[in-house]
């Protein structure tokens, strides 16, 4: 068949553009007739043409033949979501845990409530289910992930609901049939670092240049065939669900021989990554989607946008600008997905404000502990990205700036900012405090313009033919 449902992008696809697009994530597309997973074959193929294949082998003549409306299609595939297509798998650098992820629209969970089910994960299809929770309002909030921490190890994990009798199997941790052990990966979230951080559970066998992974081991690991290929941030060893694992924070700069050779190994292949930005409006995140309240956003992107193919609108919701650049008109919620980028844009419903007001506040101290990583220092060198937990000693020219969402909401000047810093003081200061001295120089002053307070200065250095070498820098600078 040549034509699916893509649940990542909500919208009915074609199977080159899927193709193209790099969509070959399991359980990512259904069969518009009996939606059954169906999965992408042939995309690289002389011989054929790109097409879906059930995976159970049903390719009928009523699915081969069945045409539908798009939006009937949407529709339907909507009102037959279930909880297996909501599945995400996390770790937490934080707690050093594992967790699922599930979300469910406001109508699921109703509906959910109102027949009593239940969520469950199990270690085998026909086990005992190590997680069992009751999907209703108190639980769950409406299309919001829902993080729940796995405490069980297995190479398998079964999610089903108790309203629906078909499971479906999940492979967080690796290993082939002989028992060979791979590693998982994880992508690092736009908002984590090297100390604290989420990272999201990489479901294909697909890599991406220049995107931070976290790497994990079932088992001790030490040693890193690659370092030199690749950029290496932390590595750590942790114990959870009684077990020993080992991982590490990895980010492939480019494709090489030998970092191909290493994944290939391991089953996994690296291509080179895409970006992907919202540019206009300023938009608030809300769970993984950014909300908006315009009709339209220009993004940039460093691939052609598809229609229906790795972004769910038509071709005259697209208008192409220059540099990368395209005008989206936003539909109620709009998903673009391409190789390891996605961006979901969903309009604000109902009656809003135009904006919400940020208080700026100012503060004064003489030590600030940044808060988090949105927290920068200011001084006469420029501007430097503070960590969370970093401290820093604010002097009369420095000052740190703390912004929320990219607004600028807080200020933190030093503590003794009020007392007056005149030329004399800061001579004084730097005779005391800074002891280096050089060869003093008359003819390096010749040309200045020089303050009373550096004359008289210049003078005294005339007669011991020393300078002090912070001194010079500031009469030099004319802060002095």
């Amino acid at each position: 068949m040549r034509k699916a449902y893509d649940t990542i992008l909500s919208d009915y696809v074609d199977a080159d553009a899927a193709g193209k697009s790099g969509g070959f994530e399991p359980y990512r597309y259904e069969c518009a007739c009996c939606w059954e997973e169906v999965h992408l074959c042939a995309a690289d193929s002389r011989n054929q043409a790109t097409h879906f294949r059930h995976r159970s082998g049903n390719n009928n003549v009523e699915c081969e033949n069945y045409l539908g409306y798009r939006n009937a299609i949407i529709r339907d595939a909507v009102s037959r979501r279930n909880v297996r297509d909501k599945i995400e798998f996390y770790f937490s650098n934080a707690t050093k845990m594992f967790s699922i992820g599930v979300k469910f629209s406001a109508d699921e969970i109703l509906s959910y409530e109102q027949s009593g089910a239940f969520f469950q994960v199990g270690t085998a299809s026909t086990s005992k289910p190590i997680i069992s929770i009751p999907i209703n309002g108190s639980r769950f909030i409406p299309d919001v992930s829902e993080l729940i921490p796995i405490n069980e190890f297995s190479w398998e994990y079964n999610v089903s609901s108790t309203n629906d009798s078909k499971q479906r199997k999940y492979e967080v941790f690796r290993k082939d049939g002989r028992g060979n052990l791979y590693p998982s990966f994880f992508k690092i979230q736009a908002d984590g670092d090297d100390n604290v951080f989420q990272a999201k559970l990489v479901r294909t066998e697909t890599l991406y240049t220049n995107t931070p992974y976290l790497f994990v081991f079932t088992h001790p690991y030490y040693t890193l065939s690659f370092q030199s290929d690749v950029k290496v941030g932390r590595t750590f060893r942790f114990s959870t669900m009684n077990r020993d694992f080992s991982g590490a924070i990895v980010t492939f700069t480019s494709k090489t021989a030998k970092v191909e050779q290493q994944l290939k190994t391991w089953k996994y292949q690296l291509e080179a990554n895409e970006t992907l930005t919202l540019l206009w409006p300023p938009s608030p995140q809300i769970n993984d989607t950014l909300s908006i309240n315009e009709k339209s956003v220009y993004i940039f992107s460093s691939f052609e946008m598809q229609p229906h193919g790795n972004i769910n609108v038509s071709s005259k919701d697209i208008i192409r600008l220059d540099g990368g650049v395209s005008k989206i008109l936003v539909n109620v919620r709009t998903k673009l997905y391409r190789k390891n980028v996605e961006l979901s844009i969903a309009k604000h419903e109902g009656l809003i404000s135009e904006y919400d007001t940020i208080f700026l506040t100012k503060e004064s101290s003489k030590k600030f502990i940044a808060p988090d990583n949105a927290t920068y220092l200011f001084n006469r060198s420029g501007v430097s990205p503070m960590s969370r937990g970093a401290t820093v000693l604010l002097t009369a020219t420095s000052e740190v700036r703390h912004f929320s969402f990219g607004y600028l909401d807080r200020i933190i000047t030093s503590a003794n900012n009020g007392v007056s810093w005149d030329s004399e003081r800061i001579l004084q200061d730097v005779l005391m405090y800074y002891k280096r001295e050089e060869q003093f120089n008359r003819g390096d002053y010749e040309s200045l313009a020089l303050s009373l307070i550096a004359f008289q200065y210049i003078k005294s250095c005339e007669n011991t033919g020393r300078i002090n070498s912070a001194a010079k820098r500031f009469i030099e600078e004319g802060r002095i």
